[in-house]
């Protein structure tokens, strides 16, 4: 019988633990080494890594949405330990020696393509190195593991550092809304959480004030800093950069992002570049075209400070609404019911809350079910707070295994309850939820009987964004707002006039965005194919994509998370790249019967339940009858010059 089970929040001995499971591993892998056959193989690895997963994800978890010195301090002691794990599987030679013997074995397709998988892991995990090359293989791995966790502290505690208390007067131009997630007894206090930081560079009329507030957050963890220099990121950065080019080396490729782009859909650095060029040289001109209109529009010369600020104006002048007009309409129990109302019209999945104790009151815990009962569940992590890590973004805590359903954890950072209200969500936010409730999906309603390439485990990381960004279009579907919407006093839905408006504005600025996203690609992958300083790569990729100049003491690098706290290195691309297939695959879902249709349908059988057990991009083609285009990107980003 398979059952639905929420992790143990409440972990202790780590260290002790995860010497436990992954000396346990070890000779579990040893054993498997002798196999020769499917079930003697892969069978005891599963068993082991669902164990460690289990364990690790938890501990990694915690260490972002609750964080704490000493529970920091604890996790720190663990990374080693599966660093040195993994590196000691990946260079086992005789396990590598056992996978490639179940390529002469009756295996079905799921299980060939798994193998396959297997040894290009075990080859770009050093299983070929030997005495001091190995050795330095494995120590670089363990030392930027701790890197990586330095990079994520530094960054949290700068943010967390800074903060300014002001008078209602001198914030001119928020509504009651935005006051209420400010308002203390002493005043109204500014901090560089994200909810905050984008109200203030939206609506404070005070220029000095966004400009004071965006000079804090575009410097943390840096040298230049508002925030103590104890947070400054540069060193870690630097060393993780230079320790990620040994790494490559080590194996014979010429730089790291020859490296990352090995195991997935890419063939080279240069096809991601020449992709990346081509969305620059399409979309540039509107960009231009999007600036001269906001200069001309805000009558001055514009700062990094005064974009979002002019941009929010030009938008309420052009479409005849502005942000605050929306959130009315969408507090979170109209949201998450509409979300869910989406998702069962979309697949026939039931969502609903299970009331358990948790790690903060403020999470809940979702349960999935269809019609032969639970399939999994979410737990979801809503609002931004103190000690939690910045963004949005959804990790697996389990895939199926025997008894045990899939879990996800779900976390965001949007807006939380004030005095009298319920939260009330940014469409944005909306976006954002819909996004990661994607990945959440494409791990839970997974139909792969095998743990290490069911849900999200095994997908190439340029594929990872593509169930994501398809839940985006959705948003804006009016039967999906009619959903979504219900007026926190009135319990009205969005009125018709409000909803064209929203759609006519969703495209506003998308050359922009598109150049913004671009830039940070084109510096993400070239960095990686060079030795250069990283603020010179950019430099010279803002040459091409810039229109405006930045600040001295813009240091956006030293928080980048993404590159240098979590696995998109050498990666980013993959929002757009994705992005392309979503755009492509949601059109043709669309123009063949939308939700609730057969193509809808479709798109999970191929893609959803498939995981990482087939290659990814014939099953997107065997989805959609052929390759995606760019052109289908740019028609859905409203970008046609």
């Amino acid at each position: 019988m398979n059952v639905n089970r929420s992790p143990d929040f409440q972990p202790t001995k780590l260290e002790k633990t995860i010497n436990k499971i992954t000396s346990k591993g070890l000779l579990v892998a040893n054993s498997a080494s002798h196999g020769n056959d499917w079930t003697s193989v892969v069978e005891p690895l599963d068993k082991i890594e669902h164990e460690l997963g289990q364990q690790t994800s938890v501990n990694s978890h915690l260490n972002s949405v609750m964080f704490s010195e000493e529970f920091n301090a604890e996790y720190e002691k663990t990374l080693p330990l599966i660093s040195n794990y993994y590196s000691e599987i990946g260079t086992n030679k005789s396990l590598y020696n056992a996978f490639q013997r179940l390529q002469n074995t009756e295996l079905n397709a799921q299980q060939t393509h798994i193998v396959k998988e297997s040894i290009q892991s075990f080859e770009l995990s050093g299983v070929a190195l030997e005495g001091e090359e190995s050795d330095r293989f494995k120590a670089i791995q363990e030392e930027l593991s701790l890197l990586s966790n330095q990079f994520s502290k530094n960054v949290l505690q700068s943010t967390n550092e800074w903060e300014k208390t002001v008078t209602v007067e001198q914030l001119s131009g928020y509504s009651e809304s935005e006051l209420a997630k400010v308002m203390t007894s002493d005043g109204c206090c500014l901090n560089l959480q994200i909810p905050v930081y984008i109200d203030v560079m939206t609506y404070a009329d005070s220029r000095s004030l966004r400009e004071e507030v965006y000079r804090a957050y575009i410097s943390r963890a840096s040298d230049v800093g508002h925030t103590s220099k104890e947070f400054d990121n540069r060193g870690v950065m630097n060393d993780i950069l230079r320790l990620r080019s040994e790494l490559a080396e080590l194996l014979g490729f010429r730089n790291y992002a020859e490296l990352s782009v090995e195991p997935k859909m890419v063939n080279s650095p240069a096809e991601v570049v020449d992709f990346l060029d081509e969305l620059v040289a399409r979309s540039k001109a509107q960009a231009i075209s999007e600036l001269e209109e906001l200069q001309i529009f805000a009558g001055q010369e514009l700062a990094p400070w005064d974009l979002m600020y002019y941009s929010e104006k030009l938008k309420q002048q052009k479409f005849g609404y502005k942000r605050s007009d929306l959130t009315p309409y969408f507090p979170e129990e109209s949201v998450l019911n509409g979300l869910f109302s989406t998702i069962e019209m979309l697949y026939g999945i039931g969502i609903s809350p299970v009331s358990e104790t948790i790690y903060h009151d403020d999470v809940k815990v979702l349960e999935l079910s269809d019609t032969s009962g639970a399939i999994g569940r979410i737990i979801l992590d809503t609002y931004a707070r103190e000690n939690k890590r910045g963004g949005a973004w959804m990790s697996d805590y389990q895939g199926p295994y025997k008894d045990c359903l899939p879990v996800a954890f779900v976390v965001c950072n949007l807006n939380s309850p004030t005095d009298g209200k319920p939260a009330l969500f940014e469409f944005d936010e909306i976006v954002t939820l819909f996004h990661e409730f994607g990945h959440a999906l494409h791990h839970i309603l997974t139909k792969v009987p095998f743990p290490c390439a069911a849900g999200i485990n095994g997908v190439p990381w340029d594929g990872v964004e593509l169930p994501s960004q398809y839940m985006e279009f959705y948003c804006y579907e009016k039967e999906v707002i009619n959903c979504l919407s219900g007026h926190w006093k009135t319990g009205e839905t969005l009125p018709e006039e409000l909803f064209e408006k929203i759609v006519a504005s969703k495209n506003f600025q998308s050359g922009l965005q598109m150049l913004r996203q671009c830039e940070f690609a084109l510096w993400d992958v070239h960095t990686h194919m060079t030795d250069n300083d990283t603020y010179d790569v950019l430099s010279d990729v803002r040459e091409k994509t810039s229109l405006m100049p930045i600040i001295d003491e813009n240091r956006f690098l030293n928080s980048f998370s993404h590159i240098f706290g979590g696995g998109y290195a050498a990666g980013y691309y993959s929002y757009k790249w994705a992005e392309v297939l979503a755009a492509d695959a949601y059109d043709y879902v669309i123009q063949n019967g939308g939700i609730g249709s057969k193509v809808a349908e479709q798109f999970r059988e191929c893609i959803l339940e498939v995981g990482g057990s087939l290659d990814f991009i014939q099953q997107y083609k065997k989805f959609r009858g052929k390759k995606p285009e760019i052109d289908g990107l740019l028609r859905a980003s409203g970008i046609t010059q």
